[in-house]
């Protein structure tokens, strides 16, 4: 019997969103396929089909979509996440959008109106299983994340990173405050934060060397009988880390592969 395939739409066709489009055609056994791609630089999306091209985004319901994957920028979550939820299943990438309270209750109600569901990848988070399993308990998490300067996008910050010229913190302080100053750089932070002790309680730091060639991020949290300290180092190219789009693409595969075998959720 053949098995119906889960229709993935991908909203940013960047790296990420190219890596992930890429490996989903790549198994024809994940039970997954592409509803559309949209992008809001057309120029990048001249070599699909036109059946995967979609223009304008509020046509999304006409290519039936089971989950809409934004890889994008947090702007195009607040814009679109609660009108696409309306009629399917959303993920958001860029998950510094949900340290806006007003925006993370919009999803909240809109799911629960709706029956649908808002999913968060872990993407480049460490131990976000092990955060989730304590999250009740933990009474300190802090996460570090390490970059070099030309690898950080500060313009919302207001900084120059071609200025810096030796180890600097930028931000030292709750993850709901560095959301905005860095939105395509700490989705990472937000994740840990969303995991654990919330976006006010979690202490968040940013610190950037131009010596550095990878990028380091770092949890360390505590509870009554429980450490957690663990760090991942990776090479880095413009904003996302080197396992950052197979990671997408595996929390896109555990929501909607419907092949068959043995796997690991």
């Amino acid at each position: 019997m053949t098995e119906a395939k889960t229709r993935i739409g991908l909203i940013g066709y960047g790296t990420i969103g190219n890596a992930v489009h890429q490996m989903i055609d790549a198994d024809p056994e994940n039970g997954m396929e592409i509803a559309f791609v949209h992008d809001v630089d057309s120029s990048r999306l001249n070599d699909l089909t036109p059946e995967l091209v979609l223009t304008d985004l509020a046509e999304f319901e006409s290519a039936e979509a089971d989950l809409v994957v934004e890889m994008a920028h947090p702007d195009v979550s607040r814009q679109w996440a609660t009108t696409i939820l309306e009629k399917t299943n959303y993920m958001l990438i860029s998950v510094t959008a949900l340290a806006d309270r007003a925006f993370e209750e919009s999803l909240e109600e809109t799911t629960c109106r709706h029956g649908t569901r808002a999913w968060l990848p872990h993407g480049g988070g460490v131990g976000v299983d092990a955060l989730l399993e304590n999250r009740d308990v933990w009474e300190e998490v802090s996460v570090i994340m390490k970059k070099p300067p030309g690898n950080v996008d500060c313009a919302a910050a207001g900084i120059d990173p071609d200025s810096i010229t030796e180890e600097t913190t930028l931000y030292d302080g709750p993850v709901r405050d560095i959301c905005p100053k860095f939105p395509r750089n700490v989705n990472t932070i937000a994740t840990i934060a969303y995991a654990s002790l919330g976006f006010d309680r979690t202490n968040a730091k940013l610190i950037v060397n131009p010596a550095w060639n990878t990028a380091t991020v770092a949890v360390h949290a505590r509870a009554p009988g429980i450490i957690l300290d663990i760090e991942r180092a990776e090479t880095i190219s413009g904003v996302t880390g080197a396992s950052t789009p197979a990671s997408i693409y595996n929390s896109i595969q555990m929501i909607g592969s419907t092949g068959s075998g043995i796997h690991i959720r």
